[in-house]
């Protein structure tokens, strides 16, 4: 079995578990009925292995969504993989949700504006472009419209409907991208840690 990468993806509010081999998607949890809405990231995990006839060992990159997003679900996503990550001695890659959200959608035609919902009157606010996310802030849902309706040829992503826009294209990012983002990754200290966005990118 060739080294294995471990995908989390939690903070869209529907968690994921895949596993991958370099930039291919081995094991997806969404192919699973039975792991529809649940949390039992260990379960989603000695599932996925055991379809591979793999193990624990065999995890060589630990991968996390950060958020922002739901706040209870991106840290219990971020705690698991960073206590897995502590206990195999591997370091472990956070990726910020909106440049998997923007990766997902962008066509390189067109921004991306991402919106998730945060405390009312506020949303998580993203523009992603020419393949990078170019601003993001927490802002009130207003502000984030009078800004998206100066682009041209946006499309939206995220759960934040916006009156005047087709709804949302997906708040979900693509698993592939997750694989290929976590493999590009720079060097890591082999201390490295996920840590959620709660409100601002740090």
């Amino acid at each position: 079995m060739s080294a294995l990468t471990l995908l989390l993806q939690v903070s869209n509010g529907a968690p994921i578990l895949a596993l991958a081999e370099g930039e291919n998607i081995r094991f997806d949890t969404r192919s699973d009925p039975a792991f529809e809405d649940n949390r039992d990231y260990r379960a989603m995990l000695e599932a996925g292995l055991r379809t591979l006839g793999a193990a624990v060992g065999d995890l060589e990159i630990l991968a996390s969504d950060i958020g922002p997003g739901g706040l209870g679900a991106t840290r219990t996503g971020a705690a698991f993989v960073n206590a897995l990550g502590y206990a195999l001695s591997k370091p472990v890659i956070g990726l910020p949700a909106f440049e998997l959200l923007g990766r997902t959608v962008w066509t390189g035609k067109g921004p991306v504006a991402i919106l998730r919902k945060a405390a009312r009157p506020f949303v998580h606010f993203g523009i992603f472009e020419n393949n990078e996310l170019v601003r993001y802030e927490y802002c009130e849902r207003d502000t984030a419209l009078d800004a998206v309706k100066n682009l041209s040829n946006v499309d939206i992503a995220g759960n934040v409907p916006l009156d005047g826009y087709p709804a949302p294209l997906t708040n979900v990012a693509d698993m592939g991208v997750m694989a290929k983002m976590a493999m590009h990754a720079p060097g890591l200290p082999s201390d490295a840690r996920a840590r959620p966005i709660v409100e601002t990118l740090q």
